[in-house]
């Protein structure tokens, strides 16, 4: 990240980037984030409500880090801001943000008129977590990182899809025990994913996958403890492939929290 100047920056209405922030030519600085609201009449105050998730997102060969925010006045504008692990700065980056206790994001109106705002640095274990998976995958090039975001917000976009696909709910049991079968599916389940359906209560009929990020995982483990279940509708729209006899589907998986799927997608 960059030492950014929040007298200086340059944003469109309805962007966000993060960076150094720093209030004084001795601070060492702390991370910032900057978002410049498109909305007409917002009130900047230091009492504005916000609102963060964060995901970690394998789109082909690249893994996409991605923090929200939401103020919570007005419509409940969104900001997006990605992280690229192999950046040159990256590595440094994902250590400062598990490690800041608190954090500065600085709003502007769309005068470009701005306020400071600072809280507790909630994403600490989440960036914490993050090395140790991405380190086991090829490097890729920053054109690579860039047209993999392009390509995924493509299909994940508008914001407030993105937003309800990275909601964090508590990560479930690796293997959730059977109460019920394939047959009490309303609708048509493959035979080869018959043996592998579940019914999680608080996610309705569910097949149980393994995330594609941990597909090398799965290869040289034991497989079934790194199933996850996924609605029934998640997993045909994605389409599945095999390893070791369980299907592995291109579902984002966030540390921690599991598996990122559409509230959408749930049956009961």
């Amino acid at each position: 990240m960059e030492l950014v100047d929040p007298e200086q920056i340059r944003l469109r209405p309805g962007q966000g980037k993060q960076g150094i922030l720093a209030q004084g030519s001795e601070d060492r600085g702390r991370v910032g984030f900057f978002i410049r609201s498109a909305a007409p009449g917002i009130t900047l105050s230091r009492e504005v409500g916000i609102e963060q998730r964060a995901g970690l997102i394998q789109f082909n060969n690249v893994l996409l880090v991605v923090t929200m925010f939401r103020l919570e006045s007005g419509d409940g504008e969104l900001f997006d801001i990605w992280w690229n692990y192999y950046s040159p700065n990256g590595s440094e980056d994902f250590r400062r943000m598990s490690q800041e206790k608190e954090l500065l994001l600085h709003l502007y109106d769309q005068q470009g008129k701005g306020v400071t705002l600072e809280w507790e640095n909630s994403f600490r274990k989440f960036f914490d977590s993050l090395p140790g998976l991405i380190q086991k995958t090829s490097p890729w090039s920053d054109i690579e990182f860039d047209r993999a975001v392009r390509g995924f917000c493509a299909q994940a976009y508008p914001k407030e899809n993105l937003w309800e696909l990275i909601h964090l709910q508590p990560e479930p049991e690796a293997v959730i025990e059977k109460t019920g079968t394939a047959d009490d599916y309303s609708g048509n389940i493959p035979d080869e994913l018959r043996a592998f359906y579940v019914y999680n209560p608080a996610q309705g009929h569910c097949i149980n996958v393994i995330p594609s990020m941990l597909e090398e995982k799965a290869a040289t483990g034991d497989p079934e403890q790194i199933v996850y279940p996924a609605p029934v509708k998640t997993v045909l729209r994605g389409g599945v492939r095999w390893v070791k006899g369980y299907p592995v589907a291109p579902i984002p998986f966030i540390p921690g929290h599991g598996l990122a799927v559409p509230p959408e997608d749930q049956e009961f």
